[in-house]
């Protein structure tokens, strides 16, 4: 605090302290808790009340659809006129089939002038669904009374088909986060033990260019790789391995390997830069000292440079986590619904779709838990604290 105020004084310190409380407070701390509010908010008869207003909009209908039919029985049938003498010739008339969503006639319905019984079958039905409606509309009153309350319902209430999707959706963000520090580390100790200065900017440019694209474009760059007629197959086609002619293409996109890579691709940065800003700071006498004294390379790896890079590591992998787990994008893209739903596509669908936002914010407190739960055991398994983290 004391460094901010030398530098840029007392007035503008103020500033950007004011400027960060109020981002704090009103991007995360307010919609958070509106988030955690809504998930234990539980409209207790949402379900019954939704199946008493079918029930009453159909009795209303059949109501007024006896109404027509006993109009019709009181008119009587039509009373034939003599034709004019000016109109002209009336041509015959072609049969026609019923519309099965036609309103049935006072004659097919048997309600005719000439039907007492089917007339007072009619009323009787007309009083009983009256009395029937009248009971419905009190149940619907009682129901709305009941209001909202607080309870763990919007939880208890996810099925066994979303808890497999969620434990799956916590699997996969694993793989991708394994996925992408296999790939990342070999290029992030490149760079940083690189002793050119201009190797090291080409690889930087090399990682950072492609990411100047919108993500929604590089995600269909990769399904144009691998559609069944991409570049891929076309590749494999060339080479003789298959014949794209003879339909022999294989279809990569709606897999977990596809989906994977194509993640892997969009969260590299988020686990390249911090392995490689923990690295730069190895002292590599150490590197050499230790190949001095016969160590192989995977054993300078494993004892030299990885117990060093645990802060980088730990963050890229929390970071790669937490954006797998609560990716929308790429399977949604990538899977096409032929890959198995990720738990972010069920708050999504929770959401906009059955406009259950509140059983849609428990969901969504749920992977926030399991994403902290993942960060706090990548602390203790890393043995890294927030201060080493945050350098």
């Amino acid at each position: 605090m004391s460094d901010l105020i030398r530098i840029y004084g007392k007035s503008l310190t103020t500033i950007f302290l004011g400027l960060t409380a109020l981002w704090i407070v009103a991007l995360i701390v307010v919609p958070q808790l509106r988030m955690i509010e809504r998930a234990f908010v539980v409209d207790r008869y949402s379900d019954e009340a939704a199946r008493v207003g079918v029930e009453i909009d159909r009795s209303y209908t059949r109501v007024f659809t006896i109404d027509q039919e006993l109009e019709r029985a009181a008119a009587g049938p039509a009373t034939p006129t003599a034709p004019s003498p000016f109109s002209p010739s009336p041509s015959p008339a072609k049969p026609s089939a019923p519309s099965p969503f036609a309103t049935p006639s006072a004659s097919s319905t048997g309600a005719v002038s000439g039907d007492p019984d089917r007339t007072a079958a009619l009323k009787a039905e007309k009083a009983e669904l009256q009395a029937r409606i009248a009971e419905l509309e009190v149940r619907e009153k009682e129901i709305k009374a009941g209001g909202t309350g607080y309870a763990l319902g919007n939880f208890t209430s996810m099925s066994a088909i979303h808890a497999k999707i969620f434990l799956s959706t916590l699997m996969y963000a694993l793989c991708v986060t394994i996925l992408a520090f296999l790939a990342c580390y070999p290029v992030a100790y490149a760079v940083a033990t690189s002793r050119s200065s201009e190797r090291v900017a080409l690889l930087m440019l090399g990682l950072v260019i492609p990411y100047a694209i919108n993500e929604l474009l590089r995600i269909f760059s990769w399904i144009m790789i691998l559609e069944k007629h991409g570049v891929l197959n076309r590749l494999l086609d060339s080479l003789g391995l298959i014949d794209l002619a003879a339909g022999e293409g294989m279809r990569f996109v709606a897999s977990n390997g596809a989906v994977f890579a194509v993640m892997v691709y969009a969260y590299i940065l988020f686990m390249v830069f911090p392995i490689y800003n923990t690295i730069e700071t190895l002292d590599r006498n150490q590197i050499e000292a230790a190949r001095d004294l016969g160590a192989s390379t995977w054993r300078i790896h494993w004892r030299v440079v990885l117990p060093h890079a645990k802060p980088g590591i730990a963050v890229g992998a929390v970071m790669t986590f937490m954006l797998s787990a609560g990716s929308i994008a790429a399977p949604e893209i990538v899977g096409r619904g032929l890959h198995p739903d990720w738990f972010s596509q069920v708050i999504y669908q929770r959401f906009f779709e059955s406009n259950n936002w509140n059983q849609g914010s428990a969901y969504a407190l749920v992977l926030l838990v399991a994403c902290v739960v993942f960060v706090l055991g990548v602390m203790g398994l890393f043995k890294v604290g927030i201060r080493d983290i945050a350098k």
